[in-house]
């Protein structure tokens, strides 16, 4: 049972463990999971700055083919500068998209792009070129007024000097001539003549060639070559102008054809960023949408694992809450089996030591008062082997029923007051006979109050320290047995009750001293030496109820020590004296002449009781059953009565509840002893709520049953002399 209950709690471990792993792995990939597919979700919902780019690139590269379009026609210097400048601003566009694809896409597709982007590039850097050149060389006014401003005046410098011989021929003239013309004015004034001369003269001019012609025609016919020269010379120039003219439009013509196809090669160019650009984001998306499909896979397969766990877990809990209810009915069967045997157990031990204790009451009883006759020595020596006989069977008798009690829980403290020194007088006094029958040194030390009263459980006092006591008796053949106690009051209200019990016997090996205050366990091998090896376990449980510890030191062949303190609480005290065994009177003068009576159905009893009281000298009655008991108490006044427990008719309980309720305050507080072969808490209560002042363990000595008679009567002859 217990080797499955391991097996099973080790599952459910391993279980919780492997839980434990699999929530954490579940929640690393969720969470990666979901920060992928955050990121994949902002890349799908966001669209590519490229396309912004590429539309603002169309959109300026189509305002700059209008520009120069306009150009051509106006040949405005704004329209080309305008031209230029979208020119560049097209191309650092056309870059930036391109650098962006790059870090998007490394495909051969791509790089064949990125070629012909270089290519149009430098294209367009010849055609800025160009166009700079052209913008440099273009004039502010239109085509016409350029050309005015570019013909070359006609200089005085350029007209053909001819070599002529002047002849003068001079007349007187009356009256003057008409007037003259413009040719003949400029004739005049080109041959530095003037009109203030009224004589008339006649000029004539021998040219080169010989002939002499007048000078007023010479001059007619210079004039006139002169003006063919300069017609002359000005068609040469504006011929000249009109032909470079030509060589302009012919330069403009290509340019503009270079520039259109470079504009629309240009436009080819983004058009196919704009599909690149299209395609990477595609891709993108297709790759954030695979992120999306991906991480939603893994999360299903986390949530199916986790589920398929969970359900295993719920499985394994159902199949464990089975095993346990089942393992719990088997338990409770069990226990309830274990209870009953136990009860039985107890109840055959209770009623066994009843039996038992029955006769060897009057074992010992009648052994004790045999001692009180005259024996021979053979006789005394044989008396004395019953006495050691009754002795052990009484202890084994404590021991089992004891050991029966506690293995079940009947066994508690009961807490009334008491004089503990008068307890640790009384246990030391029964010790002393028994090592003095074994030439032992027995010393009994005492330190502390000996009037305070203390809380607690007497009889289970006595009995720890008569264990220990009789054990270092028991195995000490020679030396001393020393008992040292001391009473501290550490607080207020509070003592500590410490005892030492130290030997001069054989020790204990240290192999032993693990399982000494284990059932069962025999310290020594010796055979003259039996025990039940209850004893030492019986007093360290004992201890322990008390609240208090128990230790001990030993070597072999130097004895032992047990240590032992309890804790007590003081109470006040209602006696200003300790009744010792030293302070009591001799055996049976206290008793002289009191009136007893005493009810048990066992005549055995009955009649040690009568041995008993008659050497005490006191007047008794006797009864079988309770009712003739209650009968013989309304009829007379007793100094005590004597009860046994289980009785016909009326048992003592029944019989002291009576008593106790009787009209006459002096008849109801007589003092009351019960006397039993077993007592449990339950009687204990019983015994305290019916009004018993004390009650005695079978088998009992006339020593025994002497001390606690004095110890009550004298207690109720004092409160009565305070009442008094």
């Amino acid at each position: 049972m217990r080797r499955s209950l391991l097996l099973f709690i080790a599952g459910l471990l391993l279980t919780f463990v492997l839980l434990a792993v699999l929530m954490l792995s579940g929640y690393k990939v969720h969470r990666q999971s979901a920060r992928l597919l955050l990121q994949a979700t902002d890349t799908l919902s966001q669209d590519s700055p490229a396309f912004q780019l590429m539309d603002s690139a169309l959109l300026t590269l189509n305002e700059a083919e209008n520009n120069f379009r306009l150009y051509t026609v106006l040949y405005e210097k704004t329209m080309l500068q305008d031209f230029s400048a979208r020119l560049g601003q097209v191309l650092t566009i056309v870059d930036t998209v391109s650098n962006s694809l790059n870090s998007m896409n490394r495909q051969p597709q791509f790089n064949e792009l990125m070629q012909r982007k270089m290519a149009v590039a430098a294209g367009i850097g010849q055609l800025k070129k160009s166009t700079d050149s052209m913008l440099a060389q273009s004039l502010d006014n239109g085509i016409i007024d350029q050309l005015l401003r570019s013909i070359p005046a006609y200089s005085v410098a350029q007209i053909k000097k001819e070599e002529i011989t002047l002849d003068t021929i001079s007349k007187v003239q009356a009256a003057p001539g008409a007037k003259k013309g413009f040719f003949k004015r400029l004739g005049s004034a080109l041959a530095n003549k003037t009109d203030t001369v009224k004589a008339q003269m006649t000029i004539m001019v021998r040219t080169k060639d010989g002939k002499v012609i007048d000078k007023a025609a010479y001059d007619a016919l210079r004039l006139r070559k002169i003006i063919a020269d300069v017609n002359t010379y000005y068609k040469q120039v504006l011929k000249k102008q009109l032909t470079s003219r030509l060589k302009i439009d012919q330069a403009e013509s290509s340019l503009a054809r270079t520039n259109f196809a470079l504009l629309a090669e240009l436009r080819s160019l983004i058009y196919s960023l704009k599909a690149q650009t299209t395609q990477a984001v595609l891709t993108r998306k297709q790759g954030a949408a695979g992120i999306v499909s991906h991480s939603a896979g893994k999360m299903k397969t986390m949530a199916t694992i986790g589920l398929l766990a969970l359900l295993a877990s719920l499985a394994i809990i159902a199949v464990a809450i089975w095993m346990v209810r089942r393992n719990n009915r088997m338990l409770l069967a069990n226990k309830s089996a274990a209870i009953e045997e136990a009860r039985l157990r107890t109840n055959f031990l209770t009623n066994m030591s009843h039996e038992i204790r029955t006769p060897l009451n009057s074992i010992v009883g009648f052994s004790e008062q045999l001692s009180y006759t005259h024996l021979e020595k053979e006789q005394r020596g044989l008396l004395r082997s019953i006495e050691v006989a009754g002795d052990m069977l009484m202890q084994v008798v404590n021991d089992v029923l004891d050991f029966s009690k506690l293995e079940n829980d009947y066994i508690s403290i009961q807490r009334h007051p008491f004089a503990l020194y008068q307890a640790f007088e009384e246990v030391a006094d029964t010790m002393r006979v028994q090592a003095s029958r074994k030439n032992l040194d027995f010393q009994v030390q005492f330190e502390g109050n000996r009037l305070w009263q203390v809380s607690g459980d007497v009889f289970r006092l006595k009995q720890i320290l008569l264990n220990l006591v009789s054990n270092a008796i028991k195995y000490t053949e020679k030396g001393s047995v020393t008992v040292k106690a001391t009473l501290d009051g550490r607080e207020e209200h509070k003592a500590l009750f410490r005892f030492e019990v130290t030997d001069t016997g054989e020790g204990i090996s240290p192999e032993a001293q693990e399982r000494l205050f284990e059932r069962f366990f025999q310290a020594t091998a010796r055979n003259s030496i039996k025990g039940t090896g209850l004893g030492l376990a019986i007093t360290r449980r004992l201890v322990e109820l008390h609240g208090g510890i128990i230790k001990f030191t030993s070597a072999l062949q130097q004895g032992t020590q047990f240590i032992c303190e309890i804790p007590y609480e003081v109470v006040a005290a209602p006696l200003t004296g300790i009744v010792t065994h030293k302070s009591l009177p001799q055996t049976g003068a206290f008793m002289e002449g009191r009136y007893v009576l005493i009810a048990d159905d066992q005549e055995m009893n009955l009649l040690l009781l009568k041995m008993i009281l008659t050497r005490w000298k006191c007047r008794f009655d006797m009864a079988t059953d309770g009712a003739l008991a209650a009968d013989l108490f309304d009829k007379h006044h007793y100094d005590l009565v004597l009860l046994d427990q289980h009785m016909p008719k009326m048992s003592g309980v029944e019989v002291v509840e009576k008593i106790r309720r009787d009209k006459d305050p002096a008849k109801a507080g007589v003092v009351v002893l019960a006397l039993t072969a077993n007592i449990t808490p339950e009687d204990t209560v019983a015994f305290r709520a019916a009004g018993f002042n004390d009650w005695l363990m079978k088998p009992f000595r006339e020593r025994d049953i002497y001390q606690v008679i004095s110890k009550h009567l004298l207690a109720a002859a004092a409160a009565r002399k305070e009442e008094a």
